[in-house]
Formats: C-alpha cells, sequence, structure tokens
C-alpha cells in the first residue's frame, strides 16, 4: 500500500509539471502577431507601423530640441525606413544562422543611411549629440542592454 501512495504522489508530481510546461509550441512573436494575449512584452500591446513612426519622432523631438521643419523631415525619413526594416525584421525570425547574419549587416546598412539622412536634418549641436546618443547605444548594445531600444532612455 505505502509504495501505492508513492507512485501516486509521483504520478501527480509528473503531470502537474507537465501540465505546467504546456504552451502553444509557437515562438512567442508569432503568437504576439496571431493576437494571443500574454504571449510576449509583458502583454504589450504590438504598435503598428505609423505608432512606431510617431515613437521614433517623437523621441528625437525630445532629445534634440527639433522644430517643426526639421520634425516634419524626421518623420518623412523613419516612414521611409520603417517598411525596410520592419519586412527584414519579419525574415529574420524564420532565418538560419547565415542568412540572419546577412541581414543584420543589410539591416546595419540601411540603419547607417537612415542615420546620415537624420543628420543632414540636423544643426551640428544636435548632430554631435546624435553621434554621442549613437556610441552609447552601441556600448550598451555590446554589454548586452537596451535590446532593441531606440536612441536611449527607458521603453
Amino acid at each position: 500500500m505505502k509504495k501505492l501512495g508513492v507512485l501516486l504522489v509521483v504520478l501527480l508530481f509528473v503531470s502537474g509539471i507537465t501540465y505546467a510546461q504546456r504552451g502553444t509550441g509557437e515562438r512567442p512573436s508569432k503568437a504576439v502577431e496571431q493576437g494571443k494575449p500574454g504571449a510576449a512584452r509583458g502583454d504589450r500591446p504590438q504598435m503598428n507601423p505609423e505608432e512606431m513612426v510617431k515613437r521614433q519622432t517623437q523621441r528625437l523631438v525630445e532629445q534634440f530640441k527639433l522644430n517643426k521643419d526639421q520634425e516634419a523631415k524626421v518623420t518623412a525619413i523613419n516612414k521611409k525606413y520603417m517598411g525596410k526594416q520592419t519586412i527584414d525584421f519579419l525574415k529574420m525570425r524564420d532565418a538560419s544562422d547565415e542568412e540572419r547574419t546577412k541581414m543584420r549587416e543589410e539591416m546595419q546598412k540601411i540603419q547607417a543611411e537612415k542615420n546620415k539622412e537624420i543628420k543632414a536634418v540636423l544643426t551640428p549641436e544636435q548632430v554631435k549629440l546624435f553621434d554621442e546618443n549613437l556610441k552609447k547605444q552601441e556600448e550598451q548594445r555590446k554589454n548586452g542592454q537596451g535590446r532593441m531600444g531606440g536612441f536611449g532612455g527607458p521603453q
């Protein structure tokens, strides 16, 4: 009888572990795309491209004190590059390591072009601050901090 009790406890324990590990079998990013709540990012809803452009532009306006003309130009630049970057992120998710490396290099090239266009809109003082922020961002990336963040600042 004692063996039966121990066996029953072990079975309950194993079934509890199995139940606790039950999931959708999908990556969190795919689950978010399909609207499954709580799949990733702490239940934070995924932004659409227009919201992302607005947020990126607003960050730059706040950090560099852009005037209205600069804000309009930066918004246009962000819109121009949003499509290129979004498509590549979606492809990158399911790519092999070799393909991911090539895509990452291409993304870095696109980001450098975008940064160059943004710098053309900024004053010399703003460009200096922009470069300092890029340097900080690169240091954070090397230290494993601030993944996917924008020009410094908390998410």
